[in-house]
């Protein structure tokens, strides 16, 4: 069990209610802090995923939207956008002046957020959708392939993204393996190739298998 000097110590880093997220009656010291390391690897573990889903689906979004409006630059323009939206572009071509980047057209692609792309699959771009969807996401099912099939499973995956990479306590998720497949399953509808890819590199399955005991020994070591 941790050493009451460090364990005080690293609450203090922590923060006492963040930390209170790693405890379980009758639980440990040193069973909190093999918690809070098992968190870390697991948020680190779905990185690759989430990159390799971000990366790909806004690309292909824009690129379809794209195809469909005969107009390479439409973001930088962002005519049909709603007002949420083009204050997101806004806010983007703003950043990138910020840091004496000129405003392109890619760049301005990469600077979006994962949650200006996934605005995009709300209802209020419906009629759009009927258009690219079949080539945004090729491999989907024709029996679900629509605007709010995609949506239903976009927006839990961009939740998980937002807690992972915001260090949020994502451990207890009850779903957090369904979300890991839903993920995946959304990278093979958009690319066969890239979601051969994501699973030769995916090390989620392992760190969320072994548990938060598999950092045991390494928990005793730091705390000594």
């Amino acid at each position: 069990m941790p050493a009451s000097g460090f364990f005080s110590k690293f609450e203090r880093m922590v923060s006492k209610p963040r930390l209170d997220s790693y405890k379980e009656t009758g639980g440990t010291e040193h069973d909190a802090l093999c918690r809070y390391l098992w968190n870390i690897a697991l948020c680190e573990s779905l990185y690759p995923s989430f990159q390799i889903l971000e990366v790909g689906f806004r690309n292909a979004v824009h690129s379809e939207i794209a195809k469909h409006a005969d107009d390479p630059e439409w973001l930088t323009k962002a005519l049909f956008l709603w007002e949420t939206e083009k204050d997101a572009v806004k806010k983007a071509k703003a950043s990138l002046r910020e840091r004496n980047r000129q405003v392109t057209e890619p760049l301005l692609v990469a600077e979006m957020n994962f949650g200006f792309w996934t605005s995009l699959l709300d209802a209020r771009y419906e009629i759009m959708w009927h258009k690219i969807i079949a080539k945004v996401f090729p491999h989907m099912p024709k029996t679900m392939r629509t605007r709010g099939d995609a949506s239903k499973l976009m927006n839990p995956v961009r939740k998980l993204r937002n807690a992972a990479l915001h260090h949020h306590s994502i451990w207890h998720w009850r779903d957090l393996k369904e979300q890991h497949a839903q993920m995946h399953l959304l990278i093979g509808y958009l690319c066969d190739s890239m979601s051969k890819m994501a699973k030769q590199i995916d090390r989620f399955p392992e760190i969320c298998r072994n548990g938060d005991k598999q950092f045991s020994a390494v928990a005793a070591t730091i705390s000594n």
